[in-house]
């Protein structure tokens, strides 16, 4: 017997006992929607965590300290270590970031200094790496390889400054009152800063000691958009080349009458190849005896409590699985009854116990794939639903879908690719396994004993 004649009487069994069949279907399409739906609302919990810490900053981005542990092994954190943790496999790129924290920085702008700032934050970085760790220009370029004394502002940097030419209270612009509307939107319309960056010299006054100062004076080159999971200096800050920056500690301890000593970085930052590489790397970099920070540690937690979320979830679905696996088994229990003369007449006729076997485990995972696949469809449906009106105003008919995929948005139900490949399989698996037994059943039994039965 071909599997084209197994697939004509499968067909035609089902067809004959048609209410018995709905109903056995409609059982096992309950229990797949059910099951899909819970894993679903995990599924789309896992994404929106993922969406929510990459907003926070990038899950591949690692940040070095200096170990200030007084009873840990001394080490710095100096060019030779930079060296040694981008051979680091699986390492993207490394570059060290110093602060001036010995000195007092004061940085201003415009005639005779008359604009002033005493907190802006002001970093030494390897600007051709600039982009590695998600510096982005906003406006301007970035600094040209080569040339000295080029800097990068914060996006908010000209609104660090007050001028000092205006009476106390009114010689500064309250960015931070005005820069959301009431709506809490980002406001587009920002009174003007008192000078602009691109357009200005900027004075950078380091106050070793009283009469005592280093000065440099920088050209802005760009404004960088405003990123913290990059760095503070996104916003009020300034950057500029790690080498001018050497240069001006160097002549500020000079002046000081103070030995420049080994340079060692106030922190570092690395970026991984990848997500799931931080957690190897940032323990090669533990061992080297520096402390670290990145996403990694809380996107850990967040996976963990959110596959024991799935795994409840789907415990609660798979139980209406399991009862639509019971009544797989009892429709077929009950059809071997109903057609034991049809299995002894098939038996004289010389059919194959093997044949009878895959009939019965045929019409088993027909019953599955078929309540699976419309228990599939909807669920896409419901999923649809829930996060059309979990994400009011309602986007585009697109956008639904890409929220659907996970590709998109935080949504509330996401069935990915692989949740509605298992669903299926899982579904026909489910039928052919409930109707095992049944099956044997029907192969075990002599063939004049079942031409003799009524």
């Amino acid at each position: 017997m071909t599997f084209r004649d197994l697939w004509h009487m499968c067909l035609n069994n089902l067809k004959r006992r048609r209410s018995r069949t709905i109903l056995t279907v409609l059982g096992v399409m309950i229990g797949c929607m059910s099951i899909v739906i819970m894993v679903s609302i995990g599924a789309g919990l896992s994404v929106s965590q993922e969406k929510m810490l990459a907003q926070m900053g990038d899950l591949r981005q690692i940040t070095i300290y200096p170990n200030y542990d007084p009873s840990a092994q001394a080490v710095k954190l100096d060019e030779q270590t930079i060296t040694q943790i981008q051979a680091i496999p699986n390492v993207q790129a490394a570059t060290g970031k110093f602060e001036i924290t010995d000195y007092p920085v004061r940085i201003t702008s415009g005639t005779n200094g008359r604009y002033e700032t005493a907190y802006t934050n002001m970093v030494g970085i390897d600007v051709s790496q600039l982009e590695n760790f998600g510096y982005e220009i906003k406006e301007g370029t970035y600094p040209s390889p080569g040339l000295k004394n080029q800097a990068l502002a914060g996006e908010r940097f000209a609104y660090s400054f007050m001028d000092t030419a205006r009476p106390e209270g009114s010689n500064r612009i309250d960015i931070y009152s005005v820069l959301y509307d009431e709506n809490g939107q980002l406001n587009e319309n920002l009174p003007d800063p008192y000078f602009d960056p691109l357009q200005a010299k900027v004075n950078i006054d380091v106050q070793v000691q009283e009469d005592a100062d280093v000065e440099q004076e920088v050209s802005v080159c760009g404004i960088v958009k405003e990123n913290y999971s990059a760095g503070y200096e996104t916003s009020e800050g300034l950057i500029i080349d790690l080498n001018d920056m050497k240069e001006l500690w160097k002549a500020a301890n000079k002046k000081a009458g103070k030995s420049n000593g080994n340079f060692t970085y106030s922190q570092a930052v690395v970026m991984a190849d990848t997500i799931d590489d931080v957690s190897e790397i940032e323990k090669e970099i533990q061992n080297l005896g520096f402390q670290t920070s990145s996403m990694e540690s809380m996107r850990q937690s967040m996976q963990e409590s959110t596959r024991l979320i799935q795994l409840v979830l789907g415990g609660i679905g798979a139980v209406s699985l399991l009862v639509a696996a019971i009544g797989i088994a009892n429709t077929m229990i009950m059809s071997i009854t109903e057609r034991t003369k049809e299995i002894g007449i098939m038996k004289a006729l010389g059919c194959y116990t093997k044949n009878i076997r895959q009939l019965f485990l045929l019409e088993a995972g027909v019953i599955g794939l078929i309540g699976g696949s419309i228990g599939l469809i909807l669920s896409y449906t419901a999923s649809f639903v829930m996060n059309y009106f979990s994400n009011q105003p309602a986007p585009d008919l697109v956008t639904q879908i890409l929220y659907l995929l996970g590709v998109e948005g935080t949504p509330l139900s996401c069935i990915p690719l692989w949740l509605a490949l298992g669903a299926l399989v899982f579904s026909m698996l489910v039928g052919i396994v409930s109707g095992y037994y049944p099956a044997n059943k029907a192969v075990k039994i002599p063939a004049l004993e079942a031409i003799r039965h009524d």
